[in-house]
């Protein structure tokens, strides 16, 4: 079910990002004679839609082309250089379809990390050799894991191996190649429909070759800044996560900010904490808490992880885990 709502979520996205800018322009700021006035304008317009279709192309091509290629490498770069970590499987679920006809797994792991504090992580993985039991709760795995925190994936088991599937890559690349083409067919179309005799000058900014991608690359990097500015999960997590330490804070206050997401209030944390050499500080979280869990804004003391050189960047100890 969670694997069906990623992908519900995806076309949802692309439906608000390409196929409803264009329902709205031509239904309701469409005009066959709108050429427009201004041609600087137009050219604007027109350098602005190539490079954000650009943008979005090259933004594709490097997540579902070089994308498998790079995890490979970084694989392979794990393997030689990452450093080991002992790890105790918490939880084992058996998910996902056969591959090559193994089961898949998805691990819950606890460790220590860089740090000394003990953390959790979920891993993916393929049992190739079933009759080891392996992956059962209670095992112990070594894992590999990047220092760096700059690999994708950041950690793998040490005995992992990663495949490229050639006819998969085919397939993607063939995709990319018909959605290039469509941009650029799309464009032959717009021109030829609309230009009046009077070049691009009938561009404006809600026609759908300038705002689809704009959406599209607000979509693609903007939202999960966005996200994680509302739901208090900072940019830095992996790095509060793998070198940060845990301690407890005093909660100073908790109000609600007046903002909501999916109807969750976000709450202002106004926390204190005193690091592992005495020094207090404080800090400031926003978070947005789900109203059934609203009774963490009345506890005295909440358990958190912060980094030694930024004292001022916190994070609770439950969304690093998460």
């Amino acid at each position: 079910m969670k694997g069906f709502w990623k992908y519900f979520w995806i076309i949802y996205a692309l439906f608000f990002a390409i196929p409803f800018p264009m329902i709205i322009y031509y239904n309701t700021g469409y005009r066959l004679d709108d050429t427009g006035s201004n041609p600087w304008l137009a050219l604007f317009y027109l350098l602005l839609s190539v490079v954000a279709w650009a943008l979005v192309l090259w933004s594709f091509f490097r997540g579902f082309i070089l994308g498998p290629v790079k995890a490979k490498q970084d694989v392979a770069y794990l393997l030689r250089e990452g450093a080991r970590k002992e790890a105790v499987i918490v939880r084992s679920e058996q998910k996902g379809p056969l591959v090559r006809g193994f089961h898949t797994y998805t691990l819950t792991l606890a460790f220590r990390n860089f740090a000394g504090e003990e953390i959790k992580e979920q891993l993916a993985v393929v049992d190739s050799r079933p009759e080891e039991r392996r992956f059962e709760e209670g095992e112990r795995v070594t894992l590999r894991i990047d220092e760096r925190l700059k690999t994708n994936p950041l950690l793998v088991l040490d005995d992992a191996r990663a495949e490229l599937r050639p006819g998969v890559l085919f397939l993607l690349m063939l995709a990319w190649l018909a959605i290039a083409a469509a941009v650029v067919w799309y464009y032959m179309y717009a021109y030829g429909v609309q230009h009046n005799g009077k070049g691009w000058r009938f561009l404006v900014f809600y026609h759908p070759l300038v705002l689809c991608p704009l959406i599209l690359l607000f979509t693609r990097f903007g939202i999960g800044r966005l996200l994680g500015m509302l739901t208090g999960i900072p940019q830095n997590a992996q790095q509060l996560k793998y070198y940060g330490r845990r301690t407890s804070a005093t909660v100073l206050s908790a109000s609600q900010t007046g903002t909501y997401i999916n109807n969750q209030p976000q709450v202002r944390f106004e926390l204190q904490y005193t690091d592992r050499l005495g020094q207090s500080h404080t800090a400031t979280l926003k978070k947005v808490v789900p109203l059934i869990n609203m009774g963490i804004t009345q506890m005295p003391r909440l358990p958190v992880f912060y980094l030694e050189e930024k004292p001022g960047q916190v994070a609770l100890a439950s969304d690093p885990d998460s």
